[in-house]
């Protein structure tokens, strides 16, 4: 639904013109003239796996739909009995658009399920996308995420960027939902430091196949291919991903309950990214076993 992004962005871009006056760091898109019809951008922040419980997991990915066990279990072997690998992405979404539209930088926040069996084939791999948290000045990327699942308008520290410095090595990220943040002494929903580390515990190939799984919501026969660039100038050279190691603390609507969670591991990283909105699901079968 390419038109769809192209509708939103002459609707609302002039509304959101002026947004929070902040400068992002991320680098340009380097790949928009090489994808003139499709929606690009840079996502830049931090994506990580969250060892839960299996049973938590099974809680909130609808039961009509099997987990493949034995497959991330293949791709995450270190994981731990009885857990598995939800993906925390805490990222800033930038330089985005589709020609000639652009949109303004927007935050999100979710844990996203990956390994679902949406086609009850056995071995085609999707990720489920339950309540994620999105910039709430960003009208576009509010009403686009609504297609996918429940979207919470939210706010960040740092405003403008998806992760902030705290000190030698280490960085930090705070989300909060947009209501809440206008009460004092707000909570957020999730909460996350992370520092430099000389290595961790899963490969680049994991993340690649997680974050290149098609994304779907409960209730729609509709998904999202979004194919996350791994090999584009903003990924390689001085730009290449950075191991982290860090802590989450996570809430509703995030997650069923308040939990922190330790030894999170992943990668801070920037990748050019390209989005195909409104696929017809079943014409995503096996694509999950691309390498991007």
């Amino acid at each position: 639904m390419r038109s769809t992004f192209a509708l939103f962005a002459s609707l609302f871009a002039p509304a959101l013109a002026s947004p929070l006056i902040c400068r992002s760091h991320t680098q340009p898109n380097p790949i928009t003239e090489d994808y003139p019809k499709d929606v690009t951008g840079v996502i830049n922040g931090t994506t990580a796996i969250v060892p839960i419980p299996y049973a938590v997991a099974r809680s909130i990915v609808p039961s009509k739909y099997p987990i493949l066990t034995a497959a991330y279990e293949q791709v995450f072997p270190t994981l731990g009995d009885g857990l598995y690998p939800a993906v925390l992405e805490a990222v800033q979404d930038h330089d985005v658009g589709l020609p000639p539209f652009k949109i303004p930088d927007f935050t999100r926040v979710a844990l996203k399920f990956p390994f679902v069996d949406r086609l009850n084939d056995g071995a085609s791999a999707f990720k489920y996308t339950p309540p994620q948290l999105v910039s709430a000045t960003n009208l576009i990327a509010l009403l686009g995420s609504t297609i996918y699942g429940d979207t919470v308008a939210g706010t960040f520290a740092p405003p403008c960027d998806a992760y902030a410095s705290s000190g030698p090595s280490e960085t930090y990220m705070r989300a909060y939902t947009f209501a809440e943040s206008l009460l004092p002494n707000a909570k957020p929903v999730a909460d996350m430091s992370f520092r430099t580390a000389a290595s961790i515990p899963y490969t680049i190939d994991a993340f690649i196949n997680v974050l290149n799984q098609p994304l779907f919501g409960d209730g729609i026969p509709l998904c999202d291919n979004y194919i996350t660039l791994f090999n584009a100038t903003v990924t390689t050279a001085k730009y290449a991903p950075v191991p982290v190691e860090g802590t989450l603390v996570v809430r509703p609507p995030l997650y069923p309950n308040e939990e922190t969670f330790g030894h999170v591991y992943g990668f801070r990283m920037a990748n050019a990214f390209v989005e195909r909105n409104g696929v017809i699901c079943e014409s995503l079968k096996g694509y999950s076993r691309r390498r991007c």
